[in-house]
């Protein structure tokens, strides 16, 4: 599985680098597989983008998050930072970095 992110947004008057990432997961370490698969997968990406949260404000990052899997094929999801999980946001954040 391949997943690729971008980034946009973000807030007013403060410089953030835009994310821009392609991760192949299959060359990841076992615990970062893990962890990968735990947010990326289609079904629960899916469900993140379905989640009408409210939105709280216009200054938000927004992720493009692409997913290549063999199996079912691409999938693109555009998800607002206050759709994502707290925990899904760290890891976006530790693939930025690394």
């Amino acid at each position: 599985m391949i997943i690729e992110i971008s980034s946009s947004g973000g807030f007013g008057g403060i410089a953030v680098p835009a994310m821009n990432t392609r991760i192949d997961v299959d060359r990841q370490s076992a615990s970062m597989q893990k962890e990968i698969c735990e947010y990326f997968e289609p079904q629960d990406l899916d469900r993140l983008a379905r989640a009408k949260a409210p939105a709280r404000g216009a200054d938000m990052m927004t992720y493009e998050i692409r997913v290549i899997d063999r199996q079912s094929g691409q999938h693109v999801y555009r998800l607002r930072e206050d759709q994502i999980p707290p925990e899904m946001l760290d890891l976006l954040d530790s693939l930025r970095d690394g």
